[in-house]
């Protein structure tokens, strides 16, 4: 009998392949994009003429051939993975890539383990064929193709940077792109204003915080949102609009704000590996007086020394004491991590006390203009951890089982009706896919017989298959989340013998927290009564909160 092929057919095209106006503006237009279609279209025609079904299409649009974690391809191979498509269809090999190694490494290992045939249709190229010599070589060309193309780019961005173009996709905040030349900086007064006063700020000992601060009580925006709405969409931007630490402190370190333009500062590794690097200081490209200043030297560089000064006695004070719960506390009120902070307590009898507490990270960026302190010393968290720690171990120790039967209760009670329409969709989609396995069997029978035409029977099989896909996804999504459920049965037993171990604990470490102590959420203190009182919510590994 015929080996029934199941077609995955896969369509990509990238900036590289579009227009040269095109790559000039780094997108590819609408007339270039219907190539996707085209390959569609002879794909789907060589599908039919071959008797294949075809199952489903995936299309990477925009996508580099040097890149294989593109989402098309990614969710190919994991319907190969799970025995959807057992044929992998390209026009050309170049589509599916321009790796020498990584192409040779899918079409000779990949692909085969997965008992799926790779075809490639102008190449004339089939994995179960006598001419796969000739893929390694298209390969190669393609990989050589790739290598090329990746070297002129470089050679011309370089080019250009030599000239005192300037590159970078958006302009410094403070300053804006030349209507005349693109690839020129102008002075946006606005912005420059701002620029100006927070060098003066600074040079006056204010400390970036306290910069950021003043900036968000005036109403100033920040420079993205400064950006969107004068220059961008005037859509809505997806970042804060408040002045942040990091924000001020780049500002006031920039030599661009002196006029100068410094550029080449990182790379990619290769034209394989796309990972951006630091280059070192020798590679640079630095133009001076490339556009007018905003800030003369001499406050650039009274500003620079006192930003020096500072770092230096951050730097002298710092005491090597270890943060216990960094990493483990979240702000309750706006969800950010807090940040560790030491402090020093000068006693009346010469001695020196060190404190670590914890505070709100957005608090601190902001200076102090969003959310609260929500401060917590860490010798007070210690001992509250590691008291609930010992009484959730004395607890298991004295019954296991009724601690155990109220986890499970407590996590299959706010799961419970919709386990049950689980279970009676489950139960649907096996009986349904059972049916269309039965009807694609009676189709092909009818096919072989001739009561039924080949055209018919293609369009009956796809409508069949496309349904039978549908279902199967369906029943994988429902029940993974059944096994997800399990395992969470599963991780209280895990949970319970690991907490059993620290009934006789006296010191709380960094091990002890990494191993019990998924997150604690930390509120705001209140005073309530007289009474000092504080949210704390301390949710563990496998059980979250108790």
């Amino acid at each position: 009998m015929k080996k029934q092929y199941n077609v995955g057919i896969y369509c990509r095209l990238s900036v590289d392949d579009a227009s040269n106006s095109a790559k000039a503006k780094n997108d590819i237009p609408g007339d270039e994009s219907a190539s996707i279609e085209n390959q569609y279209e002879i794909l789907s025609r060589f599908v039919m003429l071959n008797g294949w079904i075809e199952v489903k299409t995936y299309r990477d649009d925009g996508y580099s051939g040097g890149n294989f974690q593109r989402p098309g391809f990614l969710e190919m191979l994991e319907d190969a993975r799970h025995g959807l498509i057992n044929l992998i269809l390209v026009k050309d090999l170049s589509r599916l890539g321009r790796d020498f190694v990584e192409v040779g490494r899918y079409t000779d290992v990949i692909f085969p383990s997965l008992s799926c045939r790779f075809v490639s249709v102008l190449d004339c190229l089939d994995s179960e064929g006598d001419n796969t010599d000739m893929l390694h070589f298209r390969s190669l060309m393609n990989d050589y193709h790739l290598k090329d193309l990746s070297g002129k780019i470089k050679s011309v961005l370089y080019a250009k940077k030599k000239s005192d173009q300037y590159l970078t996709a958006y302009a410094p905040y403070g300053y804006r792109k030349s209507d005349e030349n693109k690839h020129r900086l102008v002075v946006d007064e606005e912005a420059a204003a701002v620029v100006r006063e927070i060098y003066r700020m600074r040079y006056s000992g204010m400390a970036y915080g306290k910069i950021a601060a003043a900036l968000n009580e005036k109403g100033i925006l920040s420079p993205r949102w400064y950006w969107e709405l004068h220059y961008g969409k005037k859509g809505s931007c997806k970042y804060s609009k408040l002045w942040a630490y990091a924000t001020v402190k780049n500002i006031l370190n920039d030599t661009v704000y002196l006029g100068i333009v410094t550029q080449n500062r990182t790379g990619s590794r290769s034209y394989k590996d796309k990972t951006m690097i630091q280059k070192p200081e020798t590679e640079w490209i630095c133009h001076e007086d490339a556009h007018k200043a905003i800030v003369d030297r001499e406050l650039w560089e009274a500003v620079q020394e006192k930003n020096r000064a500072v770092k230096q006695q951050a730097a002298n004070q710092a005491a090597p004491l270890p943060a216990l719960f960094t990493g483990k506390l979240v702000c309750a009120d706006c969800g950010h991590p807090l940040v560790a902070t030491r402090e020093t307590q000068h006693r009346k009898n010469g001695t020196v006390k060190r404190y670590v507490s914890y505070i709100c990270s957005h608090f601190v960026t902001t200076g102090h203009s969003a959310c609260s302190w929500h401060r917590i010393y860490e010798i007070s968290l210690k001992t509250l951890v590691l008291n609930e720690i010992k009484v959730h171990s004395e607890m298991v120790k004295q019954d296991e089982a009724a601690v155990l039967d109220k986890l499970k209760r407590q996590l299959l009670s706010e799961s419970a009706a919709k386990q049950e329409d689980s279970k009676l969709e489950i139960s649907r989609l096996r009986r349904r896919i059972g049916e269309l396995e039965h009807m694609a069997t009676k189709l092909y029978e009818d096919k072989v017989s001739g009561t039924i035409h080949v055209d018919t029977f293609s369009v009956l099989i796809q409508k069949s298959e496309q349904e039978r896909i549908q279902k199967a996804d369906r029943l994988d999504t429902l029940l993974a989340e059944e096994r997800k459920v399990q395992r969470e049965v599963e991780n209280i037993h895990q949970w319970a013998d690991t907490i059993r171990r620290y009934l006789d604990l006296q010191e709380l470490d960094r091990e002890i927290v990494e191993e019990l102590i998924d997150h604690i959420e930390i509120g705001e203190r209140s005073v309530i009564d007289g009474q000092r009182h504080q949210d704390i919510k301390i949710f563990y590994r496998f059980v979250g909160m108790i």
